[in-house]
């Protein structure tokens, strides 16, 4: 709500300076109290369209490391938070993973492409 007071209420009130000043002293004021309101709507419009960083929405595409595995239960931290996770690849302690999904309180999540196993190059297997 503030931020329409920003964008139309300091320009429009900023007008009554033309009735109380003599125009020179008016538009010195008027044209940098326009320009600053003016400003600051550019910076909070970006604001409002900046990708979601914070909560459940921005935990696809981090990057984890997995912390312990009992039998079918991995653990991973992500953004120094333990996470329940699950995985349809063999992974490790200590490996990294990229989250693929949240659901419920599960993440799932895969190693990450650079630390998957590649072939040795001359392998003739391969």
């Amino acid at each position: 709500m503030w931020c329409h007071g920003l964008l139309f209420g300091v320009p429009v009130f900023g007008l009554m300076l033309f009735r109380m000043f003599p125009l020179p002293i008016a538009l010195a004021t008027y044209v940098p109290l326009s320009a600053v309101s003016f400003w600051l709507a550019v910076v909070v419009m970006r604001s409002l369209r900046s990708p979601v960083s914070t909560g459940a929405e921005a935990l696809p595409g981090r990057a984890g490391r997995v912390v312990t595995m009992d039998g079918d239960d991995i653990f991973v931290q992500v953004d120094g938070e333990l996470w329940r996770a699950r995985s349809d690849e063999p992974l490790a302690p200590r490996q990294p993973v990229d989250v693929l999904a949240l659901e419920g309180l599960t993440l799932t999540v895969s190693p990450r492409l650079a630390e998957r196993v590649r072939p040795r190059t001359g392998d003739p297997c391969h």
